[in-house]
């Protein structure tokens, strides 16, 4: 039974079988089980392995050619020359490019992993935390974590999380972890997520999921992997960093800013910074309808940023809260795995426990008290 036959039988199982409803708890929360740390651009010479790629700051000359600045909200003209949009706006911007004659830039983070998702770090109710513990027990015995580990690693191994900096040459990624272990991948353009992978390139992603779905689910495991992408470069092409939200730009700064990392040597390299980075790892949410075009962030309401809607509104079945209580059912679907080896995981399942692994704090505003 494949995933999408799955959901559609655990569904109509739901509707004869009814609901049972869990309570939330006044106080119920999750550590993540992610830490990654600032991503890192630098690049080599002859004379030094780390050199850190520094931005620019620049004075441009933005045109006026925004709706606004010609028309009113109900689209009429707005009363103007036309010599006033011909006029500039003075910008100062933080522009980032590869130096000259350097082929190859870099880019790397660290990554820890911890078995966080076993169960709650904070719990008011000790039923509730019995039967999450059980639950998670019962997950890891049906191979669950496998899955997920899996999804993660597809995405650092892809370079899903160098974002638009993907868009360019051959890009290759090696991984260092604790174990010992030296993994590559030669070059990312070659693979894609629904693609068939290359035999050398599969025994790396089963290898290094492997020592991930350990860390998951073995809290005495202490794991952490080195990650760095070798990225072919053109000839002073563009970098693209995390850029810092500024609400306020005191006078004289730069309106465009990146996250930077402080280098020994005083100097500043521009960087993603560690939540850009978990958003892609966590990257693997095509749960969410059985014909999905993208795989989200995870996400309790499985926020698409791309057009701006909940693909699991609070009114649908799909989100994270209407699934985290029906967690007695999906405990005894999970125990109905263990005896059929032919069932599969609901992808419920895996979606809630993607939103565990995220962490965060999932309980209900306390009730006032009755005077």
């Amino acid at each position: 039974m494949d995933a999408r036959c799955a959901r559609k039988v655990y569904a109509n199982e739901k509707s004869l079988t009814g609901k049972y409803l869990m309570e939330l708890c006044n106080i119920l929360k999750y550590d993540r089980s992610l830490y990654p740390g600032k991503a890192v651009f630098f690049y080599k010479t002859p004379d030094s392995d780390f050199v850190p790629l520094e931005a620019d700051i620049n004075k441009v000359r933005g045109p006026k050619s925004g709706f606004t600045e010609a028309f009113t909200p109900q689209f009429s003209p707005k009363n103007i020359s036309p010599q006033d949009l011909t006029h500039n706006n003075i910008l100062t911007l933080e522009e980032c490019y590869v130096p000259p004659n350097v082929e190859h830039i870099f880019c790397r983070f660290s990554l820890r992993v911890q078995a966080n998702s076993l169960v709650p770090s904070g719990c008011s109710d000790p039923d509730v935390f019995s039967l999450l513990e059980e639950l998670a027990k019962t997950f890891k015995e049906c191979g669950g974590y496998k899955e997920l580990a899996t999804r993660y690693c597809r995405n650092i191994l892809l370079g899903t999380w160098l974002w638009r900096n993907q868009n360019t040459g051959n890009t290759q990624i090696e991984i260092k972890t604790s174990k010992g272990s030296c993994y590559l991948i030669g070059n990312t353009r070659k693979l894609a997520w629904e693609s068939k992978w290359a035999s050398d390139d599969l025994k790396v992603l089963e290898a290094l999921s492997n020592e991930i779905e350990s860390a998951l689910t073995d809290p005495n495991v202490f794991w952490s992997a080195d990650i760095t992408a070798k990225i072919e470069a053109s000839f002073c092409q563009e970098v693209y960093p995390s850029q810092i939200l500024n609400d306020k730009v005191k006078q004289g700064e730069a309106s465009k800013q990146f996250v930077k990392a402080k280098c020994a040597d005083g100097r500043y390299a521009v960087s993603f910074n560690s939540v850009k980075i978990g958003a892609a790892l966590q990257s693997v949410d095509d749960w969410w309808d059985e014909d999905a075009s993208k795989r989200l962030r995870v996400h309790e309401f499985g926020a698409d940023k791309e057009i701006g809607i909940a693909r699991r509104p609070p009114n649908s079945e799909q989100n994270f809260y209407s699934i985290f209580k029906n967690t007695e059912w999906y405990l005894s679907a999970l125990k109905n795995c263990i005896t059929n080896k032919n069932e599969n995981i609901d992808p419920a399942i895996y979606y809630l426990f993607s939103v565990l692994i995220k962490g965060g704090m999932f309980q209900k505003k306390a009730e006032a008290k009755k005077a």
